[in-house]
């Protein structure tokens, strides 16, 4: 089960976690190896990561530390080299003090996030993708996509119901507990996320 889990977020996390390595490591390969080396510490402790919360935040912030360590050891090297440039100096030191102002967590997140989104709503079956589409793309009301669609305004409040449960279930991990009371002002902010980020 952990290493199809593993497997899992490798192949979902590789590549998006290589773009913001090569964002700051000036030499890809070293950007490559940074990230594989996030993936082999998450492996060693994945008994403990697992149960994490929030297990590709905590990924996301390892690669920014380890992005981190890695520029402030070219900067150390550079400080004692005669023949580094000035500006080599300065465009490490740059990338650090951005590196140090990045909020890796939420800025990953937020693209994780929208990812799933975009995933739930491909999952959807045709005919209720399409009127949840027309609804909060195009922001149709019910009765005009009823008459798009050639099909009844109960059929519509139907399939948007399916949308919403479907979506719901597919993105339960990043929609915060709440208590009855707040359920409907939750499921209402959840549905606009949704069709702000489609």
């Amino acid at each position: 089960m952990l290493n199809a889990r593993f497997s899992e977020l490798y192949l979902n996390n590789y590549s998006r976690l290589l773009r913001i390595a090569k964002v700051y490591i000036p030499e890809p390969e070293e950007a490559e190896n940074i990230v594989h080396d996030v993936f082999v510490n998450v492996w060693e402790h994945r008994d403990h990561v697992f149960n994490m919360d929030n297990v590709e935040g905590y990924i996301a912030i390892s690669l920014k530390n380890r992005c981190l360590d890695y520029l402030k050891h070219l900067l150390h090297v550079a400080e004692y080299a005669n023949h580094v440039t000035e500006k080599l100096r300065e465009d490490l030191t740059m990338k650090i003090n951005s590196l140090n102002c990045y909020d890796a967590a939420s800025s990953y997140d937020s693209e994780v996030i929208t990812q799933a989104i975009q995933n739930a709503i491909k999952g959807l079956p045709p005919r209720c993708r399409q009127v949840f589409l027309l609804s909060r793309r195009e922001y149709l009301k019910n009765a005009e996509i009823a008459l798009r669609m050639g099909i009844s305004e109960n059929t519509v409040e139907a399939q948007m119901t399916i949308a919403i449960r479907k979506l719901r279930s597919a993105l339960s991990r990043f929609i915060p507990q709440v208590n009855k009371k707040t359920v409907t002002r939750s499921k209402t902010a959840m549905i606009r996320n949704i069709a702000e980020a489609v």
